[in-house]
């Protein structure tokens, strides 16, 4: 997620609500948004080049293997994710949706959860990313939350159990990062510290490697 940073906005006693907010913000260049409980935070864009890296290798990567195995699309942050049963719409920094709820994708937000949410933590957003995002996106039902935290060198998968809370996936036998919702989906996390992340011949390899 990118750097906080609260700007004075006008709304109407009772709030903002999510269509006039699209409205609104939908094309406000320089900072981030997101529509929270009537209210609208509004983010700086980051300038880490580190975080905006991890995040390019992942797009990469998905997008590939999705495309291979024709499961659904992934989607950069900016498209804002509805999440109904809390009135949220936060924007990660990636999510993935399968084949069958490609539905919700609408022309300027996704309408209801992701199959996967992906965020990768800056200092700013450590917090958040850990703490507040993670109970939320367990609330709303979001199936899988990858937390990618650079500034430790870790990277997490959690699921959601049937009692609607989540835990976190072992790593297979050689360490790697696997997923409950992508099938046959796995890789090194020690790539994503890497001072030079794949690109290129080195992705497709990966996306190889996963047999597809």
């Amino acid at each position: 997620m990118q750097t906080e940073m609260i700007l004075p906005i006008e709304t109407a006693a009772e709030g903002i609500s999510f269509e006039n907010y699209l409205k609104a913000y939908n094309s406000v260049e320089g900072v981030r948004t997101e529509w929270v409980a009537g209210k609208v935070e509004v983010y700086s864009v980051s300038n880490n080049t580190r975080h905006q890296e991890i995040i390019r290798f992942l797009l990469l990567l998905l997008d590939i293997y999705l495309s291979f195995r024709t499961l659904g699309k992934v989607l950069l942050a900016g498209v804002p994710m509805k999440i109904e049963n809390i009135q949220h719409a936060r924007e990660p920094d990636l999510m993935v949706l399968l084949t069958e709820h490609l539905g919700k994708i609408k022309e300027t937000y996704v309408d209801g959860v992701a199959d996967i949410v992906i965020e990768v933590v800056s200092p700013e957003s450590d917090e958040h990313d850990h703490g507040k995002k993670f109970l939320e996106y367990e609330a709303a039902g979001v199936s899988e939350y990858w937390l990618i935290d650079p500034i430790r060198s870790e990277a997490y998968v959690y699921v959601l159990s049937a009692e609607r809370r989540y835990h976190m996936i072992a790593r297979d036998p050689q360490g790697r990062i696997v997923s409950a919702v992508l099938p046959g989906f796995s890789f090194d996390p020690q790539l994503l510290w890497r001072d030079s992340l794949p690109n290129g011949a080195e992705v497709i390899n990966l996306i190889e490697a996963m047999g597809t």
